[in-house]
């Protein structure tokens, strides 16, 4: 029998991709013990994981002594981060978790910090050749707008997964309303042209081993209904529609899709898991994000096979290497809710740590 894994997922809220990590691994053939942390007590995954930690959030400088503490004494071999944050910062103190004998499943810092930034990814796709919609900064949004028309979709260049703060803006009014709050609130933002249609958005996941060599891929083709859908607008008689982060639709092969993504996730330096955003303009691949983390598809994934956590655990612990897996495909990835009924007794046995409230 193989040895039990102990695994500790960070950020396990309700549709998180703490969540998502967590459910994979519960689903995978290999038995692994599964350490939960979250900065909330009242978080979904906490309660269907083997242990339970309340830390500090990711920007308290309570947050890495906990981690590390837990990893100490739960005797933890390996870290997932389920939030940006919490990645973006152990990313950066791997060094730390490798002295505990622990490994973290993550790309470099300056991988994660160039496709976390969408102004600075933006500027390296276009410059490596990749299809990107075009961009521009504040200063350079009217030239933008006068090449590509409107509506233009405005962005925070950090920190909007789930497409937190974007924005389809219908004319010049709203841009200078969006700039207007934008700096109200000191964010960075980005315009670019709104490409494809709905219809033709796609989430690529893409596992690269820990040498850098192509693992796999998988394609999702978006169907933007219900919690998929984040802004729907008609504008000048034309029906426009963003995405949100909560994916569900058609598991397709799409071999110039795969490829491309493959492609760039290496150009890019990717290790371990990538998930890639994008819409065809016609048959051209168009990126509009790339997150160096797992997805909030992840358990989706799973279930048709395609479980991203197992296979990079194994290679990273255990040096295994994988072939191309066999999936399900040609099915319909349908969500819904899901409901965990805690006593409030064992909410309030959780562990705090490192000054956590």
């Amino acid at each position: 029998m193989e040895p039990i894994v102990c695994v500790l997922v960070t950020g396990v809220g309700g549709r998180s991709v703490g969540h998502q990590i967590l459910t994979a691994l519960k689903v995978a053939k290999t038995q692994y013990r599964i350490v939960a942390t979250d900065a909330s007590d009242f978080s979904f995954g906490l309660y269907i994981a083997d242990a339970r930690y309340v830390v500090p959030s990711a920007s308290d400088p309570g947050y890495l002594p906990a981690i590390i503490e837990i990893v100490r004494r739960e005797k933890v071999q390996v870290v997932l981060p389920g939030t940006q944050a919490e990645l973006q910062l152990l990313a950066a103190h791997t060094r730390e978790l490798d002295e505990e004998g622990c490994r973290l499943i993550a790309s470099a810092p300056e991988v994660v910090d160039l496709c976390l930034n969408k102004g600075k990814l933006y500027e390296w796709l276009s410059a490596n050749g990749y299809g990107v919609p075009r961009s521009a900064g504040p200063a350079a949004w009217k030239e933008l707008a006068a090449a590509a028309g409107f509506p233009l979709v405005g962005k925070p260049t950090e920190d909007s997964g789930g497409s937190k703060g974007v924005a389809l803006l219908a004319d010049e009014e709203e841009v200078e309303q969006f700039l207007h709050d934008s700096a109200r609130s000191r964010t960075d933002v980005v315009f670019q042209e709104y490409v494809g249609s709905a219809e033709s958005e796609y989430t690529v996941g893409v596992i690269i081993d820990k040498n850098g060599r192509v693992v796999d891929s998988i394609v999702m083709h978006r169907n933007l209904v219900g919690l998929s859908l984040g802004v729907k607008r008609v504008i000048d008689g034309r029906v426009y529609a963003l995405s949100t982060g909560y994916s569900q639709g058609f598991i397709e092969t799409h071999p110039a899709i795969a490829e491309a993504c493959e492609t760039v996730a290496v150009a890019i330096g990717i290790r371990g898991p990538a998930n890639i955003q994008l819409r065809l303009d016609g048959e051209a691949v168009k990126i509009f994000e790339i997150h160096p983390r797992f997805s909030g598809t992840t358990s989706i994934r799973a279930e048709c096979g395609f479980n991203e956590p197992d296979v990079l655990i194994k290679n990273y612990l255990f040096g295994e290497s994988q072939g191309r897996i066999a999936y399900q495909r040609d099915v319909a990835a349908i969500r819904a809710f899901q409901t965990v009924i805690v006593p409030r007794s064992d909410m309030q046995a959780v562990e705090r740590m490192g000054g956590a409230q």
